[in-house]
């Protein structure tokens, strides 16, 4: 699924791949700058933004925001047009154009897509993992985890563990979950069950949790004597 098509879906956050090509798209970080507002605006409950708020939000001009406007929408990057609702005229800005030049650019330097639409997993992952963690994640770490379920073909019930195993060893974020995903991968652990095989495996053999028969105590107890 390409990043436009993801977009037209209402499947999507910004595209940490639009981050790393911005140069082969945008003429300058400012214009970027300014096509994010747009596409917020695009991809939530927002209302219209006005030049005179973004150029507030940015510490800059509202001329300095109407020029970057107008090198989006030379550059073919923003796209406007002008309709009339209840006898009054508004413009309505789409940001989707920059993200079909992305696709573009992607495909020229044969690099992977945007990742296939959210299924139902991925919901229930983000729900779990903001319960676990008491907190919205990051589009970033949704990309992530999107990635992980969908690209790396990752058992959901073992993500769902190394939360439960990060959160338990006191390090709650996803780069820790990451590292223990990937340490999974290098055992050759695929399942929940291997998970807890490993982990008995693993306790079993810390000589703290041998357990102890009242005969070889009071065996200890007559050579103490």
């Amino acid at each position: 699924m390409t990043y436009l098509a993801s977009f037209k879906a209402g499947n999507l956050v910004l595209p940490s791949a639009l981050l790393f090509h911005f140069q082969e798209i945008f003429d300058s970080s400012e214009d970027f700058l300014v096509w994010q507002f747009f596409y917020l605006q695009n991809t939530t409950s927002l209302e219209e933004i006005s030049p005179n708020q973004i150029a507030q939000s940015l510490g800059k001009t509202i001329s300095e925001v109407n020029r970057s406007m107008s090198q989006l929408t030379e550059k073919g990057l923003l796209q406007y047009k002008t309709i009339e609702l209840n006898g009054e005229i508004e413009t309505i800005f789409d940001a989707s154009p920059a993200l079909e030049r992305l696709d573009q650019v992607l495909q020229e330097t044969g690099k992977p897509q945007a990742p296939q639409a959210p299924s139902n997993s991925l919901k229930e992952l983000v729900e779990v993992f903001q319960q676990e963690l008491g907190r919205l994640l990051t589009p970033f770490e949704i990309e992530d985890l999107t990635k992980t379920l969908q690209e790396d073909k990752t058992n959901p019930d073992l993500i769902k563990e190394a939360l439960r195993e990060a959160v338990f060893n006191g390090k709650p974020n996803w780069k820790y979950i990451q590292a223990i995903l990937r340490n999974w991968r290098r055992e050759g652990i695929t399942s929940l069950a291997q998970v807890e095989a490993k982990r008995a495996e693993r306790e079993a053999a810390n000589p703290q949790n041998v357990k102890v028969t009242d005969d070889f105590r009071k065996a200890l107890d007559l050579w103490r004597e």
